[in-house]
């Protein structure tokens, strides 16, 4: 096989053992990302470029021109400016896009939150960034304010709708005056270092950290990728504004000038017909989303004959649970990808070349990628496996105050430690194994969670599932599983620990079965394991 063709098709080099993606001009010329965004929507004022599918509301370009330059304006008028925090917690909502382009425009930073946010949680995050403003959805105005109290921090808080207690978005808007909106200039980014983004780490093996991006690393990032929706594409995704990749849709939307479809809450049977009423072409959902389109079967009955491709991400993704997915809708490519929010997005991605469906594809342009021996330190050749290490020129800056965890992750060679265990082949296709954190000692055998879950979930009745160490005095840590039935299926716990059994002896789940009714999930959307892991220490202490 002619690999160094291979190498040149999908754009990369391998050099001693590190995976190099092509340095391709970038898209985006400029880091003032405010005015590129302003001079597009100014550019086709009559675009439509969101439905909300419940109601059949629509904005335009003209309309988000106009909204996005009040907000901006009230922005100013709080004194907010370079590197100062502005904080949005909403989830997927029409206007949610106000406050987000507006920060853009006085070149402040873009700090997205979870809409569903705990007490604790707040407390965390709102010390970590201290904004100085924060624009939020009722549901969570009061938990914010009570956070902000408690911390000692002083910050403007800002409802989307309506709040007894708070100032409201549109209020904040109508303050504006015509004049003021047809002479706003947008706020020249002088540093192209100043922060332009500050996103939270998944907190799937601790507290969240905050992933600062510059205006530089950041507006190159947002047409870096791989597979970029068309103009006339139709755009439909459930991730929270709170993702890496929402922000990135979101400003891709703008950008490119496509149709966004919002739709409140993930159902595959719903999901199907809103693809259908809409003839959305391009769907982004999580890779637990896929286990639940082939438990429901939907696609038996709906065709989505308009969908062109599909992007997935998230976690690893089970090779027979794809395969049964790629069946079922053999017209529609579906790609998925491996990154990490400190990389900026994207590392590698899958093209039609791939020769596995479960591979995390190639690496993409300016992103280099090596396996490291995690005893000698050397990068690892093909079929080997390692921490995947990482870098490209636009990486994070690093973890907001906190330098500490800036210097674990990131080595003197501006190396970003993924924490990843993965190999590629001959071809430079990219494979991730597991999570190094997530192995696990019973006796004297190390475990893999992940393919234990990988047989677990070839169970019809199983929806979800999570293996996670149950600490025994003799064994070490035995595997344990926590387990989401699908509706209306049964399954027992003596059978999934005999399907276990089919990998080895020690495999086996010698810790058992806990059902429960869903499982926990981090704001990002991971199975948040950090919690199972300590209600499996509660159980072994029983």
């Amino acid at each position: 096989m002619d690999h160094e063709n291979i190498y040149k098709r999908v754009g990369f080099t391998i050099e001693d053992n590190i995976i190099k993606g092509y340095p391709k001009p970038y898209c985006m010329k400029t880091h003032n990302l405010g005015q590129v965004i302003l001079d597009v929507l100014s550019s086709n004022p009559h675009h439509v470029s969101q439905i909300e599918s419940e109601t059949g509301k629509q904005t335009t370009f003209a309309e988000m021109r106009d909204s996005s330059i009040r907000c901006a304006l009230w922005l100013q008028k709080q004194g907010i400016s370079s590197n100062d925090v502005v904080s949005i917690c909403t989830d997927n909502q029409l206007d949610a896009y106000i406050p987000e382009l507006a920060t853009f425009y006085v070149g402040a930073a873009h700090n997205p939150w979870h809409h569903d946010v705990a007490l604790k949680s707040a407390r965390h995050l709102i010390q970590l960034v201290r904004p100085k403003v924060m624009f939020t959805c009722e549901n969570a105005a009061e938990t914010l304010a009570e956070a902000a109290k408690l911390e000692g921090i002083d910050t403007k808080i800002v409802v989307f709708g309506k709040h007894s207690s708070f100032e409201s978005l549109s209020d904040v808007m109508k303050q504006q005056q015509t004049e003021e909106v047809e002479n706003f200039r947008v706020k020249a980014v002088e540093n192209p270092d100043d922060v332009a983004l500050i996103v939270f780490s998944s907190g799937s093996s601790g507290l969240p950290k905050g992933i600062v991006h510059s205006y530089n690393t950041f507006s190159k990032n947002i047409l870096r990728f791989a597979r970029l929706p068309e103009k006339s594409d139709v755009m439909l995704w459930y991730t929270s504004p709170y993702w890496l990749t929402a922000v990135y849709f979101t400003l891709q939307l703008y950008l490119l000038q496509s149709t966004r479809i919002l739709h409140a809450k993930f159902d595959p049977e719903e999901t199907c017909r809103v693809i259908e009423k809409h003839k959305i072409t391009w769907i982004f959902i999580t890779t637990d989303m896929i286990n639940v389109f082939n438990k429901s079967e939907v696609f038996k009955k709906h065709k989505v004959e308009s969908l062109k491709l599909i992007q997935t991400g998230g976690s690893k993704i089970n090779r027979e649970v794809f395969e049964e997915f790629q069946n079922s809708i053999p017209h529609t490519l579906i790609l998925q990808g491996y990154g990490m929010c400190e990389l900026g997005g994207t590392a590698t991605m899958q093209t039609e070349k791939r020769k596995r469906v479960d591979s995390g594809g190639f690496v993409i342009e300016h992103v280099q990628v090596k396996m490291v021996d995690l005893t000698t330190g050397e990068a690892l050749g093909p079929n080997q496996s390692g921490e995947l290490y990482c870098k490209s020129p636009t990486m994070m800056l690093g973890y907001y105050r906190n330098p500490e965890a800036t210097k674990e992750t990131i080595d003197e060679d501006g190396w970003i430690h993924s924490g990843d265990k993965a190999y590629y082949d001959e071809d430079g296709e990219v494979f991730i194994v597991e999570r190094l954190k997530q192995v696990m000692k019973f006796r004297a055998y190390h475990i893999s969670p992940s393919e234990i879950e990988a047989v677990l979930l070839s169970h019809p009745a199983v929806m979800e599932v999570a293996v996670v160490p149950l600490p025994h005095e003799l064994d070490g840590e035995r595997p344990m599983a926590f387990v989401a039935k699908a509706p209306g299926s049964e399954v027992t716990e003596d059978e999934l620990i005999e399907l276990s059994a089919t990998l080895g002896e020690y495999k086996k789940l010698w810790g058992g079965v806990k059902f429960l009714e869903e499982l926990p999930h981090t704001p990002s959307g991971k199975i948040a394991k950090v919690e199972l892991i300590e209600m499996a220490k509660a159980l072994a202490k029983k």
